[in-house]
C-alpha cells in the first residue's frame, strides 16, 4: 500500500509504516505543503523557550508573518519584511529623506572623531532592527521633520572649538575628515589659506553667507602645515560650527620623512573645547519642523521680533538662528516670561525650564522617555540603553507632551513593540513581554517557567520588557493566534507501539480525611480520599480538558475493575492507561504525595500527531481533511468522535493484512 498521495513527489515513502519523509522545503503528512524561510523569532512561542535567557530561536517567518504553504513564501505583518520577515521595516521608508539601515551597519558609520566606533554584531537584532539614518537637514525616527538652524545663545558668553594638528613630514599629502566628509589631498607644505579653503569646501563645515567657517594659524615662525622636526602646530579654529565637535580624522597619502630618525606622522588633539552653544534657533525662537525655519518672535515685548538671524556672534547674519538681538532685551522670552513654566536667569535673560517643558520660552512640552529602538551602540554589542523621547519610534506632539507612535509601537513612550493580530493577538491570546513569555513556558504541557532578562542591565536581553508576542489561548495557533488547531491522534498504521500506563499507589492511614487533587498538564480534578472508586477517579480525570479517555484497573491484565476504593490502609495499586491523549505523556501529580505515589509503568510510544499523520489541517475551521481511506477515530484506531483521521477504513486494513 502506498504512502498518502505518493508523498506528492516531494518525499520518499517509508514502507514500514507508510509515512512520508519529505524533502527539504516540503512538509505535511503527504509532503504537499511548502515550508517557508526561517529567521530568529521576534518573540518566541512560550514552549520553545527551554532555558533561562534563551530566546529568538529559529522560527518560520520569524513569527512575524504567515506561511503560504502553497508557495512557500512568508506573508509578513505590516512593518516587517525580508524573505523570513526577519527585518523591521523603516517607518514611511524614511519619508524619502534618509537611508534604512540595520543596527549592525549603522554602528559602523559613526564618525571616529566622535569617539570609539563600537561593533554591534552578536546580538539577536543586529541584522533585524532597522531604522532611519536621515539625510542632512532632516531628523526624526522617520526623517519626516526638517531641522531648523542652530546657533549660540546671544545672552551667554562662550568660545569656539580649536583643534591642534602636528604634522612631521617633508613629503606626501594629508586628507582631513570632518563629520563624514573628506577634503581633497593637501600637500605637506600647504599654507594656512590652502588648508582653510580645503576645509571650508566640506559640506559639514558651516559657512553661512559670506562668513568664514575656518581660521588656520601656525605656531611661529612656521608658514606651512608640516615640518621635518614636528615643531609646527597648526591651529584650526571652527568659526561657525558650535557645540561639541568631533575631532578631525586623518588619512595620509605617501607621507614621508626623508631625514631624521622618526617616522612621518600626523596627530590631532583638542586645543580648546567649544563653550558656545549649538542650540535650535539659538534658544530665542521656535522651530517650524515642516519648513525647517526659526520663528524669532516669541517675546511679546517686541512689536515684531526681538531677535533675527545672526552671524553666530550676536550680530545680524545669515545663520537663520535667532541669534541676533535687534532691540535692547531686558526680559526672558515668552508672552509671559518663560511661559510660566520656567525660571528666568536675569544675567543671561534665558529660561531654565521646569521638568516637562522645553524651548527657548518653555512653551513646548517634552514627551515621555523610553529605551531607544534604533541608536548606535555605547560599547561592543551594547545598545538600546539611551533614554530618548518616544523611544525613537514616534513623534512628540509638543502641544500636549504626547507621543504619536509608529504603527508597530505603543505605550506612552512608544516603548513597546505591538503584538501581532491587531495588537491584541486577535482577541485569541495574551500579548506578553519576552520575560512573561519565558515564564509561560511549558514542556509536554507541564509548566516549566523560565526567566529572561532577570539579570539587571543585561545588554544582550535589552528587550525583556519591550519586545512582545502572543501566547495563544488553547485551540489557536500561529504567531498572531489567527489559526485554529486541529485534533491530534495516533497514526493507525504504526505497529508495535504502546499506550502510556502509570502506576498509582494510594496508602491511607486511619486519620486520612478530605480529598485528593490530581493534576495533569495544568488541569486539576479531585476525589474523596476514603470513598472514591475507579469509576469516580476515571470520571474526575476525564473531566479535565487535557484528558479525553483513560481506563483504570486494579490489575495490569485489565481484567479487574471491581474491588472497592482506589485507596486503602493496606495500600492499593491502580493502573491508569491513557487511551487519549497518546504518546509519552507527563506523569499525573497530586497534592497528597504523602499518601499517593505515581510512576510510569509503561512508556507511551504511540504518536500524537495533528490529524494523526493521515490528513491535513484546515486552519480556518480547525478540522482535519483526511486522506482517502481514513476517518475519525476513538483514539485507538477504531471509528470514533475525535475527527483525527486516526481510523483506517476496512479496505485499508485489508490492504495492510495482505501487504
Amino acid at each position: 500500500m502506498p504512502c498518502p498521495n505518493l508523498c506528492s513527489n516531494h518525499g520518499w515513502c517509508d514502507n514500514h509504516d507508510r509515512r512520508c519523509e519529505c524533502f527539504i522545503g516540503f512538509a505535511g503528512a503527504d509532503c504537499s505543503l511548502r515550508t517557508c524561510p526561517r529567521g530568529p523569532a521576534w518573540a518566541d512561542h512560550p514552549d520553545n523557550i527551554l532555558a533561562d535567557d534563551e530566546a529568538h530561536n529559529s522560527a518560520e517567518c520569524s513569527r512575524r508573518g504567515l506561511c503560504d504553504a502553497a508557495t512557500g513564501e512568508c506573508l509578513c505583518d505590516d512593518g516587517f519584511e525580508g524573505a523570513a520577515c526577519e527585518r523591521k521595516s523603516c517607518s514611511k521608508a524614511c519619508s524619502g529623506n534618509g537611508k534604512c539601515l540595520s543596527m549592525e551597519y549603522f554602528a559602523t558609520l559613526k564618525d571616529p572623531g566622535e569617539g570609539t566606533v563600537y561593533a554591534y554584531e552578536n546580538v539577536w537584532d543586529a541584522a533585524a532592527m532597522y531604522g532611519c539614518a536621515c539625510d542632512d537637514g532632516f531628523e526624526g525616527h522617520d526623517c519626516s521633520s526638517r531641522k531648523c538652524p542652530t546657533g549660540d545663545d546671544p545672552g551667554t558668553d562662550g568660545v569656539t572649538e580649536i583643534q591642534a594638528v602636528v604634522c612631521t613630514a617633508d613629503g606626501g599629502t594629508v586628507v582631513f575628515g570632518f563629520g563624514g566628509e573628506w577634503t581633497t589631498a593637501i600637500s605637506n607644505g600647504a599654507t594656512a589659506a590652502t588648508l582653510e579653503a580645503a576645509l571650508e569646501a566640506l559640506g559639514t563645515v558651516n559657512t553661512p553667507g559670506e562668513e568664514d567657517g575656518i581660521s588656520v594659524t601656525f605656531s611661529a615662525p612656521a608658514t606651512t602645515m608640516c615640518d621635518e622636526d614636528g615643531e609646527t602646530t597648526t591651529y584650526i579654529e571652527f568659526l561657525q560650527n558650535f557645540g561639541s565637535l568631533p575631532l578631525l580624522q586623518v588619512r595620509t597619502r605617501g607621507l614621508e620623512l626623508a631625514s631624521g630618525s622618526t617616522a612621518a606622522s600626523v596627530a590631532v588633539t583638542r586645543y580648546q573645547t567649544a563653550t558656545k552653544e549649538d542650540v535650535v534657533c539659538s534658544n530665542r525662537g521656535t522651530c517650524d519642523t515642516t519648513t525647517g525655519t526659526c520663528d524669532c518672535s516669541i517675546t511679546s515685548t517686541c512689536a515684531e521680533a526681538c531677535f533675527a538671524t545672526s552671524d553666530g556672534y550676536g550680530n545680524e547674519g545669515a545663520r537663520g538662528d535667532c541669534g541676533a538681538a535687534v532691540v535692547n532685551i531686558d526680559t526672558c522670552p515668552g508672552e509671559v516670561e518663560c511661559s510660566s513654566h520656567g525660571v528666568c536667569d536675569e544675567t543671561t535673560l534665558s529660561c531654565e525650564c521646569q521638568g516637562g517643558y522645553t524651548g527657548g520660552d518653555c512653551s513646548l512640552m517634552t514627551c515621555p522617555l523610553g529605551k531607544s529602538w534604533f541608536s548606535r551602540p555605547t560599547a561592543d554589542d551594547v545598545a538600546h540603553q539611551d533614554l530618548v523621547e518616544c523611544s525613537n519610534a514616534g513623534i512628540c506632539d509638543r502641544d500636549f507632551g504626547e507621543c504619536e507612535c509608529d504603527a508597530n509601537f505603543e505605550g506612552s513612550a512608544c516603548q513597546y513593540l505591538v503584538c501581532p493580530g491587531d495588537g491584541d493577538c486577535g482577541g485569541r491570546g495574551e500579548c506578553l513581554s519576552m520575560s512573561l513569555l519565558a515564564e509561560a513556558s511549558k514542556v509536554n504541557g507541564v509548566a516549566n517557567p523560565r526567566t529572561y532578562g532577570a539579570t539587571p542591565n543585561d545588554a544582550l536581553r535589552w528587550d525583556w520588557d519591550s519586545v512582545r508576542g502572543c501566547k495563544c489561548n488553547d485551540g489557536y495557533v500561529y504567531h498572531d493566534c489567527s489559526g485554529l488547531a486541529c485534533p491530534f491522534g495516533d497514526d493507525p498504521l504504526s505497529v508495535n507501539q504502546f499506550n502510556e500506563v502509570q502506576l498509582l499507589n494510594c496508602d491511607l492511614d486511619s486519620t486520612t480525611t478530605g480529598t485528593i487533587t490530581f493534576t495533569f498538564r495544568e488541569e486539576t480534578a479531585s476525589v474523596t480520599a476514603k470513598t472514591a472508586t475507579i469509576s469516580d477517579l476515571e470520571e474526575a480525570l476525564e473531566s479535565m480538558d487535557t484528558i479525553d479517555d483513560v481506563k483504570l484497573y486494579f490489575e495490569i491484565a485489565h481484567d479487574q475493575r471491581d474491588g472497592g476504593t482506589i485507596c486503602s490502609t493496606a495500600g492499593t495499586d491502580l493502573y491508569v492507561e491513557f487511551l487519549r491523549p497518546t504518546g509519552d505523556v507527563p506523569l499525573i501529580t497530586t497534592d497528597r504525595p504523602s499518601i499517593v505515589s505515581i510512576g510510569e509503568y509503561t512508556k507511551g510510544t504511540k504518536e500524537w500527531d495533528e490529524c494523526s499523520g493521515r490528513g491535513l489541517c484546515n486552519r480556518d475551521d480547525g478540522t482535519c481533511t483526511c486522506f482517502s481511506g481514513y476517518g475519525s477515530s476513538d483514539g485507538q484506531g477504531s471509528p470514533g468522535p475525535y475527527g483525527d483521521c486516526g481510523s483506517p477504513f476496512p479496505v485499508i486494513e485489508e490492504l495492510l493484512e495482505t501487504a
